[in-house]
Parts: C-alpha cells; structure tokens; sequence
C-alpha cells in the first residue's frame, strides 16, 4: 500500500527505496536497542554513533563479503541516525545517563 501511495505522489524508485530503507532501519534499531535508548544521554548517543562508524571503516575491502558487510554497516549508521534525531527532536534525551555505558572504549574519545 505505502509503494502504492508513493507512487501515486510522484516519488521516484530511488526516493521509494530510501524512504522504505529509513523505515527499515528505524524498526532494526528499535528492535535492537529499543529498550536502553529511552535512558541514554547524549554522550552514550554519541559514542553508540562513532562505535558504528569506525567499525563501517573497519571492513576490509578485500573481503569477497564486503559490500554486504558495508550495507549492514550503513543501515546500522542510519538507523542508529534517525533515531537519535528523532530524539534530540522530541526532547528525549536524558541528562544523565542511567545505564552502564555499553561503549566503555569510546568513553575517552
């Protein structure tokens, strides 16, 4: 129905995959994170962010698996991405942090 939907408004096929990525990643990083996210501070957002990041530029190109491993990595990034907007949007953020930080290594970055 939304491919439908978004047809009809004209988007292009390249808008409709975006647009159905986002989505995607949105319910991944839900799914994955959704119940520790509520009480994050930004600092823990933002470690969880750069965490992904330096392990997208950890795939080693030689790998016969590497776009694969690059497109989970992107989807991840974008994920994690779009919620943490989401959250700076709607005042989510906690000031402080309640949860053992699961990103000890980045905590010095």
């Amino acid at each position: 129905m939304k491919k439908v939907i978004l047809i009809l408004l004209g988007f292009s096929s390249e808008e409709r995959y975006l647009f159905n990525s986002i989505l995607s990643a949105r319910r991944v990083q839900d799914f994955l994170w959704g119940n520790h996210n509520l009480e994050w501070d930004l600092e823990e957002w933002k470690r969880m962010l750069r965490k992904r990041v330096s392990k997208l530029d950890s795939v080693n190109s030689n790998n016969p698996h590497a776009k694969v491993e690059i497109k989970k990595r992107v989807l991840q990034i974008t994920a994690v991405g779009i919620n943490f907007l989401s959250k700076l949007d709607s005042g989510e953020i906690q000031n402080k942090c309640n949860i053992t930080s699961n990103l000890p290594e980045y905590k010095k970055k």
